[in-house]
């Protein structure tokens, strides 16, 4: 009987155990908080995604307006209120949204992939795209070899900026790992950035 309840409880830790080793991993660096905003709450956000594919703006945009509406956000997307061909400027936010009471603008963008056979040590990967498109910057990544194990790493970054000066109040980079496509990805890291502003109390818990 003993026996018995004993296999159990290692089957149970095994099919929980595969679930882990089965789902992307996503980690944080790069992380910015401006302190002058720490306090603020979103009530109400614009989700805009960057990506040259269409159908991938709008997989960005989809999957965090679903999370942030789990925590009682009111969220508008740029694929759904812009007209077609339309790109976030100062104008075209002012023409669009300046009577929408929107809180902070989420820019959510692709920061690169790389196969690696290494891991790496040291080394940091920046991409900044500013709120209204004043400017595109990026740093090159840098290796160092750890490991010999290879792996699909999918690098995104989050910026949050406030609405009445455009100021970047917020930004991350996730790092995800083995990944299986880019649904799969942005789940992963919506899911996470959303978690980490409902902690720092940006939205509700």
């Amino acid at each position: 009987m003993k026996l018995k309840y004993f296999m159990k409880i290692i089957s149970h830790l095994l099919i929980i155990l595969l679930l882990i080793s089965c789902s992307p991993s996503t980690q944080f660096s790069n992380l910015y908080v401006d302190d002058a905003y720490k306090g603020m709450q979103f009530k109400k956000v614009l989700v805009v995604g960057m990506a040259k594919e269409e159908w991938k703006r709008k997989v960005y945009e989809n999957e965090f307006r679903t999370e942030l509406i789990k925590h009682k956000v009111e969220v508008l997307t740029a694929w759904q209120e812009l007209p077609k061909g339309e790109t976030i400027s100062r104008e075209v936010f002012y023409k669009y949204f300046s009577d929408q009471n929107i809180d902070a603008v989420f820019v959510v963008m692709a920061a690169g992939s790389k196969t690696e056979e290494t891991m790496t040590s040291g080394g940091s990967a920046n991409v900044y795209v500013g709120f209204y498109g004043f400017y595109v910057s990026s740093a090159s990544y840098y290796y160092s070899p750890v490991t010999t194990s290879e792996e699909t790493v999918v690098y995104m970054k989050t910026n949050i900026y406030e609405t009445s000066k455009g100021m970047l109040i917020w930004s991350a980079k996730s790092q995800s790992y083995e990944p299986q496509n880019t649904g799969d990805v942005i789940k992963t890291v919506s899911a996470n950035v959303v978690g980490e502003l409902a902690l720092e109390g940006y939205i509700k818990k």
